[in-house]
C-alpha cells in the first residue's frame, strides 16, 4: 500500500468564527446548573443557509463544539471539542450495518410454512 492511502484523520482546529456561530446561532441548550448552559448546533441547524455562509466549509464542523456559558457572568467558560468522539459514531453504524451482512452467500434464505 502507499503511504497516501494510510493518511490518519484529520480535522481542521477550531476557529473563533465557529466559536462566534455557535454563540449565535445555538439550538441546542442544556441547563448545567450554577448559571452554566451548554450550547450547540444541531446538523439540521448547521445545514441552513445563514450558517453555511458564514462558515462554509466549516458549518459541519462546528456541530462538533459544544460551549459552556455562564449565564451570571456573561462569558463564557469552556469550549467542548467532540470531533475525536466523530469516529467513534462512524464506527457504531458500521458495526449495526454489519449485522446485515451474511457470512456465507450461497445459503439459502429462510422460508415460512403454514
Amino acid at each position: 500500500m502507499s503511504r497516501l492511502a494510510c493518511q490518519p484523520w484529520h480535522v481542521r482546529p477550531v476557529s473563533a468564527a465557529m466559536i462566534s456561530a455557535v454563540l449565535a446561532f445555538a439550538d441546542i441548550h442544556r441547563d448545567l446548573g450554577a448559571g452554566r448552559t451548554l450550547m450547540r448546533l444541531s446538523p439540521e441547524r448547521a445545514a441552513k443557509a445563514d450558517v453555511i455562509l458564514l462558515l462554509g466549509g466549516d458549518a459541519e464542523r462546528s456541530t462538533d463544539l459544544g460551549l459552556v456559558w455562564n449565564d451570571r457572568e456573561d462569558q463564557l467558560v469552556r469550549v467542548i471539542d467532540d470531533a475525536a468522539l466523530r469516529e467513534t459514531r462512524l464506527a457504531a453504524w458500521e458495526e449495526a450495518f454489519d449485522l446485515f451482512e451474511t457470512e456465507d452467500p450461497a445459503a439459502e434464505p429462510a422460508r415460512l410454512c403454514a
